[in-house]
């Protein structure tokens, strides 16, 4: 991992509608340190703030891996890292923390 984690920060959940993947993801993600407390469902209408993180299942139409990412502020034209979102997502930088498997 090449950042220093804050597990007690909201993590947001992508799951692109296949809600049957949340409780998987949920618990891969408390094995690894996140407080089940701290996740939610991700939004289109609200993205993250700066600080916390967001769990994708990927790829969309056959999930085989979780992304975590940092969310490291709004997206700007000189922007790094992080990939175009979809709804108030796209308005965020993310940068990739660590992938696993599903």
């Amino acid at each position: 991992m090449s950042s220093v984690m804050d597990a007690t920060k909201t993590i947001y959940l992508i799951v692109h509608g296949r809600k049957q993947l949340l409780e998987q993801v949920k618990e891969k993600l408390a094995l690894k340190g996140f407080e089940k407390e701290k996740m939610q469902n991700a939004s289109l209408d609200k993205a993250g703030n700066t600080g916390e993180y967001v769990a994708m299942v990927w790829p969309p139409m056959a999930p085989k891996e979780i992304v975590v990412s940092e969310i490291i502020g709004p997206r700007g034209s000189g922007g790094v890292g992080g990939s175009e979102g979809m709804g108030a997502w796209g308005s965020v930088e993310q940068k990739e923390i660590y992938r696993m498997p599903l």
